[in-house]
């Protein structure tokens, strides 16, 4: 049986949803699946392909997923996906948003097989200055669509198999 990494950076919750569907998914496809928050993954030898994913502030992934990223890349020689959440609002949830500069380096050191992009989630009762004006904006709410998550986790099983 494959066994497979899903780890993320969340900082309010809404990324978190998402690796839980990818490791639902790949579960349900027969994977060995660990889901751990990035900045607890130890990297050991016996993972036979990762799945990654940060929140977007401010185009910037999430501190401890890029450093998991590097730490993947010091250990080489498995197939990673990427993925990161963030478009608020009905007229942007469908926005692929670009690949941060530090994180696009990683990318192609790490021969990612897939970097996509999935809507995001602000609650309306987020805490701090900038997300309370984003909810004030109408920038509150939750765009995620797990149906295509989990479509692009069955994505991922397939390619595995």
């Amino acid at each position: 049986m494959k066994h497979v990494l899903v780890a993320y950076g969340s900082k309010r919750g809404g990324t978190t949803g998402i690796a839980v569907k990818v490791a639902e998914t790949l579960s349900e496809r027969g994977y060995e699946v660990t889901l751990q928050p990035a900045g607890k993954v130890e990297i050991k030898k016996g993972y036979d392909a990762a799945v990654i994913g940060s929140a977007l502030y401010a185009n910037r992934w999430q501190g401890e997923a890029v450093r998991l990223l590097k730490r993947l890349r010091r250990a080489g020689g498995i197939p990673i996906w990427l993925f990161h959440s963030g478009p608020l609002g009905d007229e942007r949830a469908d926005e692929p948003q670009p690949v941060p500069k530090t994180v696009a380096l990683l990318v192609e050191q790490l021969g990612a097989e897939d970097v996509v992009t999935f809507p995001g989630r602000l609650p309306m009762d987020a805490g701090g200055f900038i997300a309370k004006a984003m909810v004030r904006n109408g920038k509150g709410g939750d765009w995620r669509d797990f149906d295509q998550i989990g479509a692009w986790a069955s994505m991922i099983a397939d390619r595995l198999e």
